[in-house]
C-alpha cells in the first residue's frame, strides 16, 4: 500500500520525511528523451484523474515514469488520507479512457521534474489538438492549479475552467459552489 501510495502520489513518502527519490533516474530520462517534437510515449495506465504511467525508449533502453499533468488538479480518488472527492471517481474514469494505450507527445514548462521524482507535463494524445489537462479542465473533471515556476498553460486552463464553470458542467454543476480554483 505504501509502495502504491507513493506512486500515486508521493503522499505516503512525504509524510514518512522527503520525496521518493528517482532511484533510476527514469524521470530525468524522460524529460530529456521526449523533449524532441516527434518524440512520443504511450500511457500504459492512469493511475487517478490527473497522473499516469507512461513507457519510452531512449538510448538506454525501454522505461516507464510517472507522470503528473501539468496546469490541472482532479479530486481525490486514491488519496490513503482523505476521501473520495466528488467527481473524482468520474475524472479518473475519463482519464483512464482517454489517455491508456494512447501514444502521446509530452509538452513541458520550465520545472520537468517534481520533488517526488514524477515527469511534469502536459500529455497530447496522437491526432488531438488539446493535452489531456484541457480536455479534463473543459469538461468539468478538474480544476486549474499552476505551480510556479510552470504555468504557461494557465491563461488558456484559466478560459476553459471560467467556460465550464459557467456553463455548470462536470463538477461545477454537481459538487456545490464551494470549489475554487486552487490558484
Amino acid at each position: 500500500m505504501l509502495a502504491l501510495a507513493a506512486i500515486a502520489g508521493g503522499w505516503a513518502v512525504a509524510r514518512a520525511g522527503g520525496p521518493a527519490p528517482d532511484r533510476d533516474g527514469a524521470a530525468a530520462r524522460a524529460a530529456a528523451a521526449l523533449t524532441r517534437p516527434s518524440a512520443r510515449a504511450r500511457v500504459v495506465r492512469t493511475i487517478d484523474g490527473d497522473t499516469a504511467v507512461i513507457a519510452f525508449r531512449d538510448d538506454a533502453g525501454p522505461a516507464r515514469v510517472t507522470v503528473r499533468y501539468l496546469g490541472v488538479d482532479t479530486p481525490e480518488s486514491v488519496h490513503p488520507d482523505k476521501p473520495v472527492e466528488c467527481f473524482g471517481p468520474a475524472a479518473s474514469h475519463a482519464n483512464r479512457g482517454w489517455a491508456t494505450g494512447r501514444r502521446v507527445r509530452l509538452r513541458f514548462d520550465r520545472e520537468r521534474v517534481d520533488p517526488y521524482g514524477r515527469v511534469l507535463a502536459a500529455l497530447v494524445p496522437d491526432g488531438w489538438r488539446r493535452s489531456l489537462s484541457e480536455r479534463l479542465v473543459a469538461e468539468g473533471l478538474g480544476r486549474v492549479l499552476t505551480i510556479a515556476p510552470n504555468g504557461a498553460d494557465g491563461p488558456r486552463l484559466r478560459r476553459l475552467q471560467r467556460r465550464a464553470e459557467g456553463r455548470r458542467v462536470g463538477l461545477w454543476g454537481v459538487c456545490g459552489d464551494g470549489l475554487r480554483s486552487k490558484e
